[in-house]
């Protein structure tokens, strides 16, 4: 059983860093008795920011919804037009995801531990949010030149004659076609099926024209960063790829510094938006607004690596310098104003000797025996791992059986999207008056017996007599997939005031970037694990269409399978003890504290 920090050898201590002797609680240890417990208030939040403030706090995601776009494009504009390995340059990304997971507690303990006039958050949201979007400027502006860089018309240019070839390969292998349709009858639109998770698309010229081919390679699970890296490296090492090693190391240490400076921004900025509203209600607002602000940027991001391929551009450099500028103008004052007119609310406590109770690793450790902590974290997982193992079965259902084309399966799947962005967008009022009215807990209880319903009713709306029931269900899916996401912030905020109850200090950075830790180094193996499902279900690319058998396995997978794992994540809500009233007890003794440490102070 895990054990609570505030048992045996750590004694919960005053802001004046002497011991007090309020009894243990939530941690699995008896509660001190009703009589005891200081009167809890009402949800006090005449000390919760303003709706400027915390609009203004949610304005200052955009800098880091736009930044977080430029790698990606980068990536894609170094395969596409510059002929890089992926290899190599999933290795650059294997990189980049190890060091942003190890830099984040580390920026987590240096932001708690700040001592400033400008408080400890603020600092590093400028310098980390303003740096970042200006070095991304600077960095697109002195991309390297070269050579292998094909414009953006030679691509289009490529892509026309492409297409060409594949008509005139159809036209050529017509006769040869109809004359075997007799003895060997295609299903229709089957030539259009994905080859292979992550692949691309078999061109109906090749199957058609081509009937002694090879067949398609078995689809391979994404890697983890670490067996990318593991490619990477061989092919580093490769004569082959010699002469992009140059720019690889370039591009390398690009990627380092900017994971610092967003590591510099992020980690300051969720421990920020814990302390902007301190009251119970407050900080489910402060998490509404900024996930509207994630919403939007949501629905912007997909067109950035459209846009930077238009004609208008001689190459797509060109137009990422654009999409540079744009950011620069909206990002930077948006950080600005936010750093400028916020506030950090949360009383900082420390012992006498002006040093903090707790060293780095020290901090680690009781941040990771926090049962509360562990308990929100595997409810992070769990609902993680019952969306994210299944999603791609869903994209094959639909080019396989539902749809019976790549085309029409992923237009279908992209439909749907859009339908669950804009679902999602509009229930966050919704999740703000629910989290209000029936506390949080209850909310995600909701959330995910509505997922769960969701999933469940894909074995009925996964049908190919009737695709468009697959639009009834992000009505279910998105909302709640939306309200866990966003409940399950909120109450990681509820914890950082049991753990203040027990160490006597604030370690709301340590809280999150730990947590993020956690979930990058684990969800690692989402891709991993996906892939062995799909295989496990019986899959076979080679087979334009799939087995009966198969095609159950799948529908079972993707139905009933998740539904369940959902359901067997209200386990880990029974009883949930930080309740509002639990949490209205917590915050009057710690107010408490703080007062009798500032009358003492002044004594």
């Amino acid at each position: 059983m895990t054990s609570n920090p505030t048992d045996e050898k750590h004694t919960p201590v005053a802001a004046d860093g002497q011991a007090v002797t309020t009894p243990p609680v939530d941690g699995g240890n008896a509660a001190p008795p009703a009589s005891a417990r200081p009167a809890p208030p009402p949800d006090d939040e005449e000390g919760d920011a303003s709706r400027k403030e915390v609009i203004l706090y949610a304005a200052g995601n955009i800098e880091n919804a736009i930044a977080n776009q430029f790698f990606g494009v980068i990536n894609l504009l170094m395969v596409v037009a510059m002929g890089i390995s992926p290899l190599l340059i999933g290795l650059v990304m294997g990189i980049k995801t190890i060091w942003d997971g190890v830099t984040d507690p580390v920026m987590a303990y240096i932001t708690d531990n700040t001592r400033s006039h400008w408080g400890r958050r603020r600092p590093y949201i400028l310098v980390g949010g303003v740096g970042r979007i200006m070095f991304l400027l600077l960095v697109v502006a002195f991309f390297p030149q070269s050579e292998r860089m094909k414009t953006n018309a030679d691509l289009e240019a490529e892509k026309k004659a492409a297409d060409a070839s594949r008509s005139a390969a159809i036209v050529k292998g017509a006769g040869a076609t109809n004359a075997l349709a007799a003895f060997h009858p295609a299903p229709t639109g089957m030539t259009e099926l994905a080859a292979a998770a992550g692949t691309g698309l078999v061109a109906a010229a090749e199957v058609v024209a081509a009937s002694t081919a090879a067949p398609a390679a078995r689809p391979k699970p994404r890697g983890n960063p670490f067996s990318t890296m593991v490619e990477g490296v061989k092919a580093f090492s490769d004569p082959a790829y010699s002469d992009q090693r140059a720019f690889i190391i370039y591009v390398l240490v690009i990627a380092l510094i900017f994971t610092t400076l967003t590591t510099m921004m992020s980690v300051p900025y969720y421990a920020l938006g814990i302390e902007l509203c301190p009251s119970y209600n407050g900080r489910t607002r402060v998490v509404t607004y900024r996930a509207v602000v994630d919403k939007v940027a949501g629905l912007v991001a997909p067109w950035v690596a459209p846009f930077c391929f238009l004609l208008w551009f001689k190459t797509a450099l060109d137009g990422l310098l654009w999409v540079a500028v744009f950011a620069v103008l909206i990002g930077v004052p948006s950080t600005v104003l936010m750093v400028m007119y916020t506030h950090e609310r949360t009383h900082i406590t420390v012992q006498k000797s002006g040093k903090m109770q707790l060293g780095f690793w020290k901090s680690m450790w009781y941040t990771l025996k926090n049962p509360h902590f562990l308990k929100i974290f595997a409810l992070y997982e769990f609902i993680g791992f019952s969306n994210g193992l299944f999603t791609q079965i869903g994209t094959f259902l639909n080019i396989y059986w539902v749809m019976g084309s790549a085309l029409k399966g992923t237009s279908l799947g992209a439909a749907v999207g859009m339908v669950a962005w804009a679902l999602g967008f509009a229930s966050l009022p919704l999740l703000n008056w629910a989290c209000r009215r029936l506390q949080k807990h209850n909310t995600l209880r909701i959330a995910v017996i509505w997922m769960s319903i969701g999933c469940v009713l894909k074995w009925w709306c996964m049908t190919p007599e009737h695709p468009e029931y697959q639009f009834i269900l992000p009505f279910f899916f998105s909302i709640g997939i939306g309200s866990v996401s966003a409940v399950l912030s909120t109450m990681m905020a509820d914890v950082t005031d049991v753990d203040e109850l027990y160490t006597g200090t604030r370690r709301e950075g340590m809280f999150g970037a730990t947590m993020a830790f956690l979930m990058k180094t684990i969800g690692s193996l989402t891709p991993v694990l996906a892939g062995a499902i799909l295989v496990l279900s019986g899959f076979d690319p080679e087979l334009q269409v799939q087995t009966p058998k198969t095609i159950l396995n799948m529908r079972l997978l993707y139905s009933f399978v998740p539904g369940g794992m959902l359901l067997f994540s209200l386990f880990l809500l029974w009883r949930y003890p930080l309740t509002k009233e639990r949490t209205a007890e917590i915050k009057a003794e710690l107010k408490r504290r703080h007062e009798a440490a500032a009358g003492a102070a002044t004594a």
